[in-house]
């Protein structure tokens, strides 16, 4: 959206790289979400491509952008218990990592690596607040990538803030990625931010996976950043690896 205000969306290309794009979930279905059936898969896959080319759609218009699926097991198929939160997910870190989980790593790291020497390119990861196991996985494949490859690779790598998981985190959690970005001495960006629109579009187009507490997550870290930055307008956070 902010490509579109200033000017700068149609000089650039767009890919959607679905990692975890094999899943049974759907929000509110307790009972649905037991069945790992090839039958639930299929249904709940169907769902959730439509959901995401339709969305897409709609943010970027019906132009060239990619669209590509991994085909990983997302958490529940892979046995991963809800964490105790407001919001269903599943919590991990390394030293939760199943064997299946490492194979996963392994897999999405080499995928990040054929993305390295591409020209005028940026990978956006997720920067893992809460630390959902996939969303976990997934940046670590990039941030590990990056440290290894950081004197020969051509793009950049940015890590965005998860939502709404950045704006229900409580402070072990808000410590741990500070630490995370800290670490791995990561630029902090702000820009301009578009809350009520991104909570338009989810719940128009993700009805098989939204939650009302995605609300509650997109206007709370508006409001924290808004007071951290100092400004009166919508802002939202992006942390850029320097090289």
């Amino acid at each position: 959206m902010e490509l579109q205000d200033n000017n700068l969306f149609q000089e650039k290309t767009f890919e959607n790289i679905n990692v975890f794009s094999r899943s049974n979930y759907q929000a509110g279905d307790e009972e649905g979400n037991k069945d790992t059936s090839l039958e639930r898969i299929k249904y709940a896959v169907g769902q959730r491509i439509i959901e995401d080319l339709d969305c897409l759609d709609e943010l970027l218009g019906k132009r060239d952008f990619k669209y590509r699926l991994l085909g990983e097991k997302e958490s529940q198929l892979r046995g991963k218990i809800f964490a105790d939160s407001d919001m269903e997910f599943p919590h991990g870190m390394y030293e939760d990592f199943s064997k299946e989980d490492e194979e996963i790593f392994q897999r999405v790291k080499e995928r990040v690596k054929e993305l390295i020497y591409e020209e005028n390119t940026a990978l956006i990861f997720p920067v893992g607040f809460k630390e959902h196991i996939d969303h976990f996985i997934v940046r670590e494949a990039g941030i590990t990538t990056a440290r290894e490859y950081k004197e020969e690779m051509n793009v950049t790598f940015y890590f965005a803030e998860d939502k709404p998981y950045a704006g229900i985190s409580d402070e072990e959690e808000l410590t741990r990625i500070k630490n995370f970005i800290e670490d791995n001495r990561l630029e902090t960006i702000a820009f301009r931010h578009h809350p009520q629109k991104l909570i338009d579009l989810t719940f128009k187009h993700y009805i098989s996976q939204v939650e009302e507490v995605y609300k509650k997550g997109i206007v709370q870290r508006n409001e924290k950043l808004m007071d951290v930055h100092s400004v009166d307008y919508p802002v939202d956070r992006i942390y850029k690896f320097n090289s």
